[in-house]
């Protein structure tokens, strides 16, 4: 699949990773998400080239993840989440937990985050079933239906998985 075509696919996925699926996107959004907002402060702290970064920022205010706000301090600009990047905050929490748990030895420093007001690392992301139940691959289905049709009416997609129940 065409990079370009992710945009039209019916996968959530593939439409996620065409808005935030490269490493340079993702930095970015990690530090947005604890407090940096402006081009001088990620091209710092990422080590980005200028015109990558600029590109970057360009599309993550397109597609409505940012905002371009006037800044209260200077005579520049900042990039604000809106409620759609700040949404993404799970994600990435997810992918600190996956990376701590099979990325690091025990003897590597590395970042952690922790809840501000307790001191304590937050819990395991999992998935949650309506019934409490925790949530495996083997768990799921992918079905297809319209966005804002009811889960009731969406049919079941063809999968290797489906055959195996």
């Amino acid at each position: 699949m065409k990079r370009r075509e992710l945009v039209d696919s019916a996968c959530p996925i593939d439409r996620s990773l065409y808005e935030v699926g490269d490493a340079w996107t993702l930095q970015i959004l990690r530090d947005a998400m604890h407090g940096v907002t402006r081009f001088t402060d990620f091209s710092k702290r990422i080590g980005v080239a200028t015109n990558i970064l600029t590109a970057r920022l360009q599309k993550l205010v397109a597609v409505g993840i940012f905002e371009l706000r006037e800044s209260e301090v200077g005579n520049s600009r900042e990039y604000v989440l809106t409620e759609k990047g700040r949404d993404f905050h799970t994600v990435l929490s997810a992918l600190r937990q996956w990376g701590q748990k099979y990325l690091f030895e025990d003897d590597e420093l590395m970042t952690r985050v922790i809840d501000a007001r307790t001191g304590q690392p937050p819990r395991q992301i999992s998935l949650i079933a309506e019934d409490g139940r925790a949530l495996s691959p083997e768990d799921m289905l992918v079905v297809k239906s319209r966005a804002a049709d009811p889960i009731e009416a969406a049919v079941p997609v063809d999968t290797p998985r489906r055959h195996q129940t």
